[in-house]
């Protein structure tokens, strides 16, 4: 789903008093929509909530952008969440 959609979706909701959480993959998008709160996560796009097969991968990323809900009080914030793809290159360049 579109980012940009996501955060629209997402701000509607919240202006009906209903707390959201949004993951992204690109987090400028998701800033320059101006969302209340999401997380975000090194991962291709496509895949957000991480690698396919990997259903606990799924709930422990899941449940951290949940949390996100009690604990990020700046609207706007953007949290980078620590999981990492594992097949995506380092940012030093060395390897994967």
């Amino acid at each position: 789903m579109c980012h940009q959609s996501v955060g629209l979706v997402q701000n509607a909701i919240e202006a009906a008093g209903i707390a959201t959480v949004s993951v992204s993959v690109r987090p400028e998008i998701t800033a320059f929509v101006g969302v209340p709160r999401a997380a975000y996560l090194r991962f291709p796009t496509g895949q957000p909530l991480g690698e396919a097969g990997q259903p606990q991968q799924h709930e422990e990323i899941t449940a951290a952008a949940l949390r996100l809900i009690e604990t990020v009080e700046e609207p706007g914030t953007i949290v980078e969440l620590p999981f990492r793809w594992r097949r995506m290159p380092r940012v030093d360049g060395g390897g994967y």
